[in-house]
């Protein structure tokens, strides 16, 4: 039987692994919603370039991040192909190793070059493969802010998806998803402050209408189309 308790469960780990995968149309998506490839690029860009400027990375370290990156997203999508099949329903445990595999990857490369503290800022960031993320950056980048508030945004978003990750982790060891679910809602809460104290009464807004999250079928928002209304997991966009 469907408990109100069951189906907010449900509802949490749909959306949190929804993150890892494309729960969300982005801005410019391509196909059927889905992004398009230089869409993702930009915004891959976007999240190395805040990561390595938290970091202070210089150039060449910055770029080895950008190229780790960049590889780990792909060997990402590829792996959760596998596991995702068409018409049936998703196997969440399943996505789940696939994530903490594929990020143990991506933590062994930039190992190679950046010391353990900017690893574990690395790994917690970028290696959450958060398609998230990828939204939220392209709708401040689309804003045409200037340098200071966008680096301010940029990081409050990277803080926040930092925070997703490590619920994500902490929900595998949770039995009170309903107290999940408020923290997922409060953090995003907190994240939508902090941005209104660095963008204008209009971009807030604009913010909060392309980025918002809801539960249930409804349509895929985007610019233009009001928010977005699904947190489910989408289908992986088809190998190139």
């Amino acid at each position: 039987m469907f408990t109100r308790r069951n189906v907010l469960s449900c509802a949490l780990v749909v959306a949190l692994l929804g993150a890892c995968v494309g729960a969300v149309a982005q801005p410019g998506g391509g196909r059927e919603g889905m992004p398009s490839p230089e869409m993702i690029a930009k915004a891959q860009t976007l999240e190395v370039a805040t990561v390595a400027q938290s970091l202070s990375l210089p150039a060449e370290k910055s770029t080895k991040l950008a190229d780790a990156y960049k590889a780990a997203r792909e060997s990402h999508m590829t792996a959760m192909r596998g596991v995702m099949k068409p018409g049936e329903r998703p196997d969440f445990k399943a996505m789940q190793e696939v994530t903490q595999a594929e990020t143990a990857k991506f933590e062994t490369a930039v190992k190679a070059f950046l010391t353990p503290e900017q690893t574990a800022t690395a790994v917690a960031t970028l290696g959450t493969f958060n398609r998230r993320w990828d939204r939220m950056v392209l709708t401040l980048d689309g804003m045409g802010l200037a340098d200071k508030p966008k680096a301010e945004a940029m990081k409050l978003v990277m803080d926040n998806v930092a925070e997703s990750g490590k619920a994500m982790k902490a929900m595998t060891d949770s039995t009170d998803r309903e107290a999940m679910r408020e923290q997922q809602q409060k953090m995003r809460e907190n994240l939508d402050a902090g941005l209104a104290k660095v963008l204008s009464a209009d971009q807030s807004a604009k913010w909060k209408a392309e980025t918002a999250m809801r539960g249930g079928g409804g349509r895929r928002g985007g610019p233009g189309n009001g928010p977005a209304a699904s947190a489910a997991p989408e289908p992986m966009p088809a190998a190139k």
